[in-house]
Parts: C-alpha cells; sequence; structure tokens
C-alpha cells in the first residue's frame, strides 16, 4: 500500500495532467483573422458598383439577427473587402466515400441579397479540408416570425425549383438568386486566412 508521502505526490500529478487537459485548446477553435476580399457581380458577371452588401459570419454573435455583421459597399469595379476576427468550427465531411470521413474546418459566412424584393441571408458553408480546396455548401434563410433569418427557402426535387415559404404552391424560382464561387484562398500562414469570393446576384425565371 502506498505510504502517504507517494500518495501526494500521485495526486499532484494528476491534478496537473487536469489542469493541462482543461487549459490547451481544442484543435481548430482558436480564434483567427480574416481577410475577405471578393466581387459582387449580376449573372452575366458585370460587376455591380456602389451595392450595399451586408456580411455575416458564423461566429458573430447571434448571426441570423437582422443587425448582426457589418454592412459593406462595393467599390468602382464591384469589389468589397473585410478584415475580421472568426473562428472555424472543427467536423468530419464526407468526400467521396459514404464510410470514410474527413477532418474539416468550417468557416461560415451569410450575404445578405434580396429575392423578389424580399431580405435573404444566403448562408455560405466553406469546409477546410488538408489537401483539398475549401467544400462550399449553400442556404437560403427568409425572416421568420421572429424577425430572425431561419426560415429555409424550400427547394422541390420534383422539379429542381425553389419556392417561397408563405407561398409553397404558387411561384417556382429557378435559382435561389445568388451563386458563391472560392476563386482563392490561403490558409497556410497559423491565425490568418485568406479568402476571396465571386458573390453573384443572379436574375432568375419565373415559372
Amino acid at each position: 500500500m502506498p505510504n502517504a508521502e507517494a500518495l501526494m505526490a500521485l495526486l499532484r500529478r494528476l491534478a496537473a495532467v487536469a489542469l493541462l487537459v482543461l487549459v490547451l485548446p481544442g484543435t481548430g477553435t482558436a480564434e483567427e483573422t480574416l481577410h475577405l476580399t471578393g466581387l459582387l457581380h449580376d449573372g452575366a458577371g458585370q460587376p455591380l458598383a456602389g451595392r450595399s452588401l451586408r456580411v455575416v459570419l458564423g461566429s458573430d454573435p447571434t448571426p441570423r439577427a437582422p443587425a448582426a455583421g457589418r454592412v459593406l459597399v462595393t467599390g468602382a469595379d464591384g469589389r468589397f473587402a473585410l478584415t475580421a476576427p472568426v473562428t472555424r468550427s472543427p467536423r468530419r465531411v464526407r468526400l467521396d466515400s459514404l464510410f470514410r470521413r474527413h477532418d474539416a474546418l468550417l468557416l461560415e459566412i451569410g450575404f445578405e441579397l434580396d429575392i423578389l424584393g424580399r431580405p435573404a441571408l444566403h448562408w455560405v458553408e466553406l469546409d477546410f479540408i488538408a489537401g483539398t480546396g475549401p467544400r462550399r455548401g449553400i442556404a437560403v434563410f427568409l425572416p421568420g416570425g421572429a424577425g430572425l433569418f431561419d426560415q429555409p427557402l424550400p427547394f422541390r426535387d420534383s422539379d429542381q425549383t425553389w419556392s417561397l415559404p408563405d407561398d409553397p404552391q404558387g411561384l417556382r424560382l429557378t435559382s435561389p438568386g445568388v451563386d458563391v464561387l472560392v476563386e482563392s484562398w490561403d490558409d497556410g500562414q497559423p491565425g490568418r486566412i485568406e479568402l476571396d469570393l465571386g458573390v453573384g446576384h443572379l436574375a432568375f425565371e419565373r415559372r
């Protein structure tokens, strides 16, 4: 049976290990600086100059609130720029196999651009995976009952169109109104993300 001195030494070592676990940051959760640039253009690729564009980061407080983020104004060339602190979230994603997942760091960015004159938050998910470019996903949210952008724009598999939540059997949209493409990126320097996007505010046909 260990004596009192040996027992106290063991307890001190265990306490040190517990403290180390508590203070070490989780992988991928440290705050970084995002250097975001982009071009806002119409569906034909023409720059949209002097346009207001609200940009929200997923790690902002209450990112779905109508006043979240910051409002940028595009220059004469349709370009915009933003430097802000951001936190990416670790998660595991599938790429080319249902049975294998890859480690990714998720960066979320929202752009408020209208759909048929209605405010809409176009929510972009970018998964940064080692050895590949960022994988992109886009969802669209309209203001809900509490004013938050939390009401999804429904997609119809039957005819590959979108519909307005308050008119599900009415107007059909051939696109969600915005497309976002990653033009370039660099997250090789610790604590720094450089990202350039093309943001297309698309016209669409009504069905």
